[in-house]
């Protein structure tokens, strides 16, 4: 770890002498720099036997000196965007996942042999706005700037030509070209308006009286074991080092070679160390809550094994997992109550879809134009909504995008003749209004929405193609 520290120390040095002269780059670095590399070390730790190897893309090894190259790159890109001020806030996490993912992209980029002149890359280099001085390039703010950062004129342009690469890539793959009612469906799930009247059959009302004979619930134990399977679990010790307790966080830096075990923090920092119950991955952390990051650094721990020091939202974290349990089944006797459970679940919802449907039924046979009298006749339970959007969380149902789609789908006072299935019950639905588009807005935001559309399409293939990448790949991070 020591490493990271010495170049963490000489980063912050160069930043100090960078910032009196280009400030709207260092607000993407200084902030993450240090935290990216420590928490990288972090993750290079729990790995791979071999400390030195975080990653494994295409059959080669990704070694803590590679790892600090695609970081650094990455800090650079962050710097060189022209990102609003209000959106600034790039976190550590942002730098690492930008990493990972230009090994990928540029694995590919040399896989289909994408090339990039030294014209190309001296042209992008004069385009960048902080060597431009009254519109034009300026080398001597170019030379000054790379003096100051102690990069090597090679080593930048290095940087800019694996730039142009990824774009090439995405150029080669990327294709977005959305319709004008493409960009009115997004106007429209933003601005219209909808009510719905609703049928609800719920599932507990249903399970009530429902008795299973013992026999019956040993039996479909035996055959859904998979079901009741306890996934692994462990217990930790945690330390929590607050960002405002500036003193005692350089004093632990500068003897964390000292640290062995956790308890070593109680000791000899009297900082406060904390136990956990058996946790699962998806589990929060009492005292913490929910941190699936930090629930996944401590089940890559030794045993008995500290951590290294990881930042969080919260402060500084230490980790130590003291006890382990492999993933089992429990025995029927200790999930009885669960088994019994899980049928009654299984039987009201099959009861509630065979009344909804019955209901669906007799609107479509009887021509039923009014749900509230149905509900009425039938005992179950009704309910009119306020008025909602496509994204809303609607009462009763909760956020539902399946629901949303049918919903705005639907004319005015028409019912959904078929009954949906949802976690709290059984529903049937009927369109009671529905707000019109307001055609002069829609005109008047169209290019907005058009480029709102082309973003989310464009981050939605770059997904799509970053995933077949690293399939292709076989990486392993």
């Amino acid at each position: 770890m020591l490493e990271f520290f010495i170049l963490t120390a000489n980063i912050f040095t160069m930043l100090n002498k960078f910032r009196t002269h280009h400030k709207k780059i260092l607000w993407a670095l200084a902030v993450i720099i240090i935290p990216a590399f420590v928490l990288w070390g972090g993750l290079a730790y729990m790995k791979e036997k071999n400390q030195n190897v975080v990653a494994k893309v295409g059959g080669r090894s990704i070694t803590v000196e590679d790892m600090r190259y695609y970081v650094t790159m990455a800090q650079l890109s962050f710097a060189l965007l022209d990102i609003p001020e209000k959106e600034k806030k790039i976190t550590k996490q942002d730098v690492i996942q930008t990493a990972l993912d230009d090994i990928l992209l540029l694995w590919k980029a040399n896989k289909d042999r994408i090339k990039v002149s030294d014209s190309e890359v001296i042209a992008s280099i004069k385009q960048i706005k902080f060597f431009l001085k009254d519109g034009k390039f300026e080398v001597e703010s170019y030379r000054r700037l790379l003096r100051q950062m102690r990069m090597e004129p090679q080593i930048f342009e290095e940087y800019i030509r694996n730039f142009l690469k990824i774009e090439k890539l995405y150029k080669k793959y990327i294709r977005i070209n959305p319709s004008e009612s493409d960009v009115k469906k997004l106007y429209r799930k933003d601005t219209q308006k909808a009510k719905i009247s609703y049928i609800f059959i719920p599932y507990d009302k249903l399970k009530e009286g429902i008795k299973i004979p013992e026999n019956e619930l040993e039996k479909f134990y035996q055959k859904n074991k998979s079901i009741f399977k306890e996934e692994p679990k462990i217990k930790i010790k945690y330390a929590v080092i607050v960002n405002d307790d500036k003193e005692k966080l350089a004093l632990i830096r500068n003897n964390l070679n000292n640290l062995k075990v956790i308890d070593d923090l109680k000791d000899k920092f009297s900082i406060d160390v904390k136990e956990t119950a058996f946790i699962g991955k998806k589990d929060p952390i009492e005292g913490l809550g929910w941190q699936p990051a930090i629930n996944n650094i401590a089940f890559s721990l030794k045993l008995k094994k500290i951590s290294p020091m990881l930042e969080t939202s919260i402060g500084y974290i230490f980790l130590e997992k003291e006890e382990e349990k492999n993933a089992f089944t429990p025995d029927f006797a200790e999930v009885k109550n669960k088994v019994e459970e899980t049928i009654k679940d299984n039987l009201a919802k099959e009861k509630a879809k065979v009344l909804a449907e019955k209901l669906a039924s007799r609107i479509e046979n009887e021509n039923i134009k009014n749900i509230r009298k149905l509900a009425e006749q039938e005992n179950c339970d009704f309910k009119d909504t306020d008025e909602f959007k496509y994204y809303d969380y609607i009462e009763g149902l909760g956020l539902n995008e399946k629901v949303s789609k049918i919903v705005f789908s639907l004319k005015k006072e028409q019912i959904y003749p078929y009954p949906l299935l949802l976690g709290k019950g059984a529903y049937i639905i009927q369109l009671k209004d529905i707000s019109s588009i307001d055609e002069k807005d829609f005109i008047a935001k169209k290019d907005e929405y058009l480029a709102r559309l082309k973003q989310s399409l464009e981050l939605m293939q770059k997904l799509r193609l970053l995933s077949q990448i690293k399939k292709e790949s076989n990486a392993r991070f």
